[in-house]
């Protein structure tokens, strides 16, 4: 089934933020690449973005689905919370493609949560992403918007055909790389992936 493209116009927000509060995906623009958007404590809406992504979609695995937040004070939505050196690091680059992976709760869907009970999470830098956590005050999904093995398109035409996605928002990105990635593990901090945010421990 073929996803409703829609226009970035003025209208884009309100439909998209609609969508996902009604437990629907979202293909829209993250800071350099495209990403499934969809309600992260909704466990329908998370196996719905897994089934896309061609993952278990009601258990844990090696690549869990990370999440974006719409403000550092949501973090206590889906983590238990994190340590002071990865609070420091949280404050200095949210909002910021840099994700960190952190206790998860145990309560969340299990396609968020990965190895060592760990949910990975960002409030992502300006994009139609962030637009649409902060329109909503929801934690969203942040899987990118592609099947297993696939190239990550730049342009939101490619997504048209992608089986499960709702509504894909109009636009274009720079490609990856894409977020740094961070393991905060107690007062431990371990780069696992330089993205686009250059960093040194």
């Amino acid at each position: 089934m073929t996803a409703l493209y829609i226009p970035a116009d003025e209208r884009w927000l309100a439909r998209a933020g609609k969508t996902v509060q009604q437990g629907g995906v979202v293909a829209v623009a993250f800071e350099r690449l495209f990403g499934l958007a969809a309600d992260a404590l909704n466990p329908d809406a998370v196996a719905k973005s897994a089934a896309i992504k061609e993952r278990p979609t009601h258990e844990m695995g090696a690549k869990p689905i990370s999440v974006i937040l719409p403000s550092l004070e949501h973090l206590s939505t889906v983590s238990t919370g994190m340590g002071e050196r990865a609070m420091t690091l949280a404050k200095q680059y949210w909002p910021g493609p840099l994700t960190l992976l952190v206790p998860a709760k145990p309560d969340i869907p299990l396609p968020l949560i990965g190895p060592g009970g760990l949910i990975g999470v960002r409030v992502p830098g300006p994009s139609m992403a962030l637009a649409l956590a902060r329109h909503t005050q929801m934690v969203l999904t942040a899987t990118s918007a592609n099947r297993k093995d696939a190239a990550e398109p730049i342009d939101s035409a490619d997504l048209l055909e992608l089986d499960g996605v709702d509504i894909v928002i109009e636009g274009k990105v720079a490609g990856p790389p894409g977020s740094t990635i961070v393991l905060a593990k107690g007062s431990e901090l371990t780069i696992l992936r330089q993205g686009i945010l250059p960093l040194s421990l």
